[in-house]
């Protein structure tokens, strides 16, 4: 039985007129009437009666019969608008994990935003992850997309898309003399002890730290490295260490901890999206999709406050800007 048979006998059944009906099917009457044979034929029984000096009428099978019709063509609507909506990426399941620092960027609530969309109905399941155990989890399938922090290397199966290319901070305690400064120049440093994350202990924080050691002529003491960003923060806090961080764990308000720019090490970190390659998955690539737009947002973003932040330098001031790199009192941070 074919869903055109059902469609045609469901406006026949309407109009009671079949040249009405074939106008509205863009059918033939011939056509039509031939849909309307087959379709009985194949129940075995007459479902309208065709008089030749009255109009059609609904036989008392057509009638039962009628309502079933109706409701199978909804459905068939139905199925067909979940396949188009699932081809399109709207429906389906994900699974996303992400490291703490992404949180706090906002990059990564932008995506889950753009993915409850109006019309989009993707079950999402989110969950915390360090960078190494996400990207062993997207190579064997147990997550879809990871937001991590940026590798030289990834897994032949894994590719990755770069969010957020941010400023790194220096977090350290709020009493500490340091926090005076406006900035902290990296001599400054030679006496203090960092501490990082594990994680990121062989790529990103390790490298930074020697950066910023070898800019102020020192040789760095390192605490032994800890789960994330907010336990190096903890133990910032606690003022047993100081820490590199990305810009966005300013938002992150522990007791005890200020931040700081490097007043002459310009450092950066970058958060990535990750995902396997020539992913199939519908749901999955409606993710993807939804986080490459994110990243072009935040690019232009960043064009505007540059170009804004040209603007203002090229323009006139009364401002006098100071050159000293300290508060001068403790206080501020």
């Amino acid at each position: 039985m074919e869903l055109r048979w059902l469609e045609s006998f469901v406006t026949v059944a309407e109009e009671l007129h079949f040249a009405r009906a074939s106008d509205r099917l863009h059918l033939a009457p011939s056509a039509l009437s031939a849909q309307i044979r087959a379709l009985e034929s194949h129940l075995g029984v007459r479902l309208i009666d065709r008089g030749r000096r009255t109009r059609p009428a609904l036989t008392s099978a057509g009638q039962l019969f009628l309502e079933e019709a109706r409701l199978t063509l909804a459905q068939a609507a139905r199925a067909e608008a979940v396949g188009r909506r699932a081809g399109r990426g709207e429906l389906g399941h994900a699974q996303i994990a992400y490291v703490a620092s992404a949180a706090f960027s906002g990059v990564l609530t932008d995506v889950l935003t753009r993915c409850a969309a109006p019309g989009t109905q993707l079950t999402l399941q989110v969950r915390e992850l360090e960078t190494p155990a996400q990207l062993e989890a997207l190579a064997c399938g147990d997550i879809d997309v990871g937001f991590l922090r940026w590798r030289p290397e990834y897994p032949p199966e894994v590719t990755a898309t770069c969010l957020l290319t941010e400023d790194v901070v220096l977090a350290l305690p709020v009493d500490a003399p340091l926090a005076a400064y406006e900035a902290v120049p990296a001599a400054e440093l030679r006496d203090e002890q960092f501490v990082a994350p594990h994680f990121d202990e062989e790529y990103g924080c390790r490298d930074q730290i020697l950066e910023v050691a070898e800019r102020g002529g020192f040789r760095p003491r390192c605490a032994p490295p800890v789960r994330d960003f907010i336990a190096a923060l903890t133990l910032v806090g606690g003022g047993l260490a100081v820490a590199l961080v990305p810009a966005s764990l300013r938002r992150v308000q522990i007791p005890g901890v200020a931040y700081r720019p490097l007043a002459d090490v310009p450092l950066t970190t970058r958060l990535v999206g990750a995902y396997r390659r020539g992913e199939t998955s519908p749901a999955v690539r409606g993710v993807i999709r939804r986080l490459r737009e994110a990243a072009a947002a935040t690019a232009a973003a960043d064009r505007q406050r540059t170009d804004a932040s040209l603007y203002a330098d090229d323009a006139p001031s009364e401002q006098v800007r100071g050159g000293a790199t300290s508060l001068g009192s403790a206080g501020h941070h």
